[in-house]
């Protein structure tokens, strides 16, 4: 049977870095769960992450929509600086799966990271990437894993899905598809290597 195998980019192939200072600028009211619903509930950070809405726009839509007390540059400058860089392996495991398998990167991503993240040398190591600025949708919406399943040829149970965010696992899962949760490239491995992807 083809299965097969759709990533997630921040937190699984790529470090994160804006988690924590992130919750400290919205003042410690929030744990990882509910800062990220807020985040993927945010209509200004939808807008932003399909191509709805440009950065200016968006740096002051955020720093009004969270109440945060720094300006629009200074938020676009916290932004950018959430992601730290690809994990040491990233490249030789995407390599080592995409040569067995149907390989994508599936990713919330905004034209700010879009260009910090072009010389990481990852898109280039899968069969397809899904950028939610560029395709104008977002996880954990069902249109966005649709577009996902449509475009690779698949049924749902043909895929399986791995975030480290349980919010989007559970839109993968709403769409019949199987998914995991895993946070860096060792929980990555491990979970492709149980799942039998990789060699264990």
């Amino acid at each position: 049977m083809k299965r097969a195998v759709l990533l997630d980019m921040g937190g699984v192939l790529v470090e994160l870095g804006g988690e924590k200072p992130f919750l400290e600028l919205l003042g410690g009211s929030h744990t990882r769960e509910s800062m990220w619903r807020m985040w993927l509930d945010s209509p200004a950070v939808r807008a932003h992450e399909t191509g709805r809405m440009d950065t200016k726009a968006f740096a002051e839509a955020a720093v009004a929509e969270f109440g945060l007390r720094i300006g629009p540059d200074a938020f676009l400058e916290h932004f950018a600086s959430w992601i730290v860089g690809p994990y040491e392996g990233v490249h030789g495991l995407l390599e080592e799966l995409s040569a067995r398998h149907e390989t994508a990167i599936l990713t919330n991503i905004s034209a700010i990271h879009t260009d910090i993240v072009a010389d990481y040398g990852l898109f280039e190591r899968v069969r397809h990437v899904f950028a939610s600025h560029l395709i104008g949708e977002i996880k954990p919406d069902r249109a966005y894993f649709e577009h996902v399943l449509v475009r690779m040829n698949l049924a749902p149970h043909e895929a399986v899905f791995l975030d480290d965010n349980e919010i989007n696992a559970q839109g993968a899962r709403a769409c019949g598809i199987e998914a995991h949760v895993v946070r860096g490239l060792g929980e990555t491995r491990e979970t492709l290597a149980r799942l039998g992807f990789l060699d264990a």
